[in-house]
Parts: structure tokens; sequence; C-alpha cells
């Protein structure tokens, strides 16, 4: 199983890491032990693609995990087990409207 990124996730974790630094006045070690805990809820998926929410609407056939400390990370994705794939739409961290930004990433171009 292998995972395939919609193109803005590697914006998301520099907006998380730059997120992270600023607020705590320039602890990169926070904002690198978040990133680990995007790794493991990633590793998390990977183990068991198809266990999530299971979302509506415009989003059906997508999935959400959330994870990480405080459970304050979130993955939106949907699994492709006949081409042994995930399709990650995004990683979403704090507050972020990840609802209606991951509305967006429903295409990956393929």
């Amino acid at each position: 199983m292998r995972i395939v990124r919609h193109p803005f996730v590697e914006r998301d974790l520099i907006g998380i890491v730059d997120h992270i630094v600023n607020t705590t006045e320039g602890d990169y070690a926070a904002a690198y032990r978040r990133l680990n805990e995007v790794d493991a809820l990633l590793v998390s998926v990977l183990a068991s693609p198809t266990s999530g929410v299971r979302l509506l609407g415009e989003l059906d056939s997508w999935l959400v995990r959330h994870g990480g400390t405080g459970q304050r990370l979130t993955v939106v994705f949907k699994p492709d087990l006949d081409n042994e794939c995930i399709y990650l739409a995004m990683v979403a961290f704090g507050g972020r409207d990840w609802m209606k930004a991951a509305v967006g990433r429903r295409g990956f171009g393929d």
C-alpha cells in the first residue's frame, strides 16, 4: 500500500511547522514532535486503511481520522484498495476548517 499525496499536503505540513514555531517562539523541537505524530498517524492509516469516520455529502467515500497529542491532527483520505493506494487529501492541525478545505482537494489529476 502506498500513499498518494495531494500537491497541497506539503504546504499543510509547512504551515503546521510555521504555526508551531511562531506560537512557541522558535521551539523547533515541538514542531518536529508534531511532524512525528503526523507520521505515526499515517502509519496507522496504512495499517488499517478502511478505518475512520466516513464523510458524507461532497466528501462521500472519503474518511477522516484524528490523532496526535490532544487529537489535534486531522487527516482526510480515501483508500483505493484495488490499486493498493491511499489518496491523502490533507493534513490539518488545531482549529483549521478541514472539512471546507478538503472539498477542494478531491481531485488528484490522475
